[in-house]
């Protein structure tokens, strides 16, 4: 499984036969074989040829398009699954209360323990009362996940034990270029933050594609129940799997991989965007599609970085550091760089699969959870196992 990733701004894919050909301006910076290539993200600018989208749906290559700074745009999908008969299964189950429950309770309880795990592994060295503190209270928040009466009772422990993971996650930082005090999204307000965002971005984009192989509706949750626009499942997902995020930005941060030169400040949104919103078109009112009332709040799991689209559709200089305020925080370019190759390094990186006993790419384990989480919906497996570290 390998994907390739596009950054390159102003790049071009052209198809050549069996090859794929990424150009800029009159150079050939790559070529790829198609047949070797399972998945393309092409970041901010990049074109592709119409020969080259029909050659990549023709062999069902996901490609994704995303912001410069790691937003969902779009996503180039061939035919659909066929298999109705197990999303008609997916409905009942997400329908049915106990078994929701039953799946969401498992999620939950391996992501508390997940993080529970990076913050022991780092006591014996810190010998920090508060992160015993912590440590104590995670194990608690696993034990109640696991007994949890409701989804609301089982959102407010995730909700708590995220704080309290949080609140001890800037002392894992050794890198006293970087500070972390709080936990923000949407948009990041430091580059710690900005580092976790974009890493559960790229993660929700790989959990995404293993869903859609499934033929799973991925806006199906159990935990995440479904809503307006949420790619529940995927949210779902993923939970197991962000402290593997974590531990990545720690590394990259710890060993000095990322500085804070890699980073772009962004000052209080510029009045072009503030006019681009005011002039975008309304739903068309005969659409099927039903917008979501004007009070509701999105929650804030998706992790994906809002403001800099701005930016990425010019082909004019970046903006200058704000003389003011820092409203967010992204990876510039050569960060951007350093952190999608670290992150499918580490996705490439066998561990144990427990569930079969053996080593397998932690990309592949990804897939094996996407595959195991359909068998449990159609009864095959008895119930959801989620990935520990």
């Amino acid at each position: 499984m390998n994907t390739i990733a596009v950054t390159e701004q102003g790049t071009r894919l052209a198809l050549d036969g069996p090859m794929l050909s990424v150009v800029k301006g009159e150079r050939t910076l790559k070529k790829l074989r198609l047949n070797q290539v399972d998945q393309l993200l092409l970041f901010g600018r990049v074109e592709v040829t119409s020969a080259a989208l029909a050659g990549l749906a023709r062999r069902g290559i996901d490609v994704v398009f995303l912001s410069a700074a790691g937003q969902f745009r779009a996503r180039l999908v061939g035919p659909a699954s066929k298999n109705v008969t197990l999303r008609l299964q997916q409905y009942r189950r997400t329908t049915d209360p106990a078994f929701a429950l039953s799946v969401a309770r498992r999620i939950v309880q391996a992501k508390i323990r997940n993080q529970r795990h990076i913050l022991l592994r780092a006591q014996p060295r810190l010998k920090d009362p508060a992160v015993a503190d912590a440590l104590a209270t995670l194990r608690l928040a696993a034990r109640r996940a696991a007994n949890a009466p409701d989804i609301d009772t089982l959102r407010g422990i995730e909700g708590h034990a995220a704080a309290t993971y949080f609140s001890q996650f800037g002392k894992l930082i050794l890198n006293d270029a970087f500070r972390f005090e709080t936990r923000s999204r949407r948009p990041p307000r430091d580059p710690v933050n900005a580092c976790l965002s974009f890493g559960y971005a790229l993660l929700g984009t790989l959990a995404e594609n293993e869903i859609l192989r499934t033929g799973l509706d991925h806006t199906l949750g159990f935990f995440h129940q479904p809503a307006y626009g949420r790619p529940s499942l995927v949210l779902d997902l993923i939970e197991e799997f962000r402290p593997q995020v974590d531990q990545l930005v720690l590394r990259l941060i710890n060993l000095r991989q990322l500085g804070p030169g890699d980073f772009r400040r962004v000052g209080p949104i510029p009045p072009e965007r503030l006019l681009y919103d005011a002039e975008r078109p309304e739903p068309d009112a005969s659409s099927d599609e039903t917008p979501p009332p004007a009070t509701e709040t999105p929650e804030d799991d998706a992790e994906t970085p809002e403001l800099p689209d701005v930016f990425d559709e010019s082909p004019q200089p970046e903006p200058p550091e704000p003389d003011g305020p820092v409203i967010a925080v992204y990876l510039d370019d050569p960060g951007r760089k350093v952190f999608i190759d670290e992150f499918f390094r580490r996705f490439r990186t066998p561990l144990l699969y427990p569930r079969r006993g053996v080593n397998l790419p932690l990309r592949a384990i990804v897939r094996e959870q996407a595959y195991h989480l359909a068998r449990v919906i159609t009864g095959d497996d008895p119930e959801y196992e989620p990935f520990g570290i």
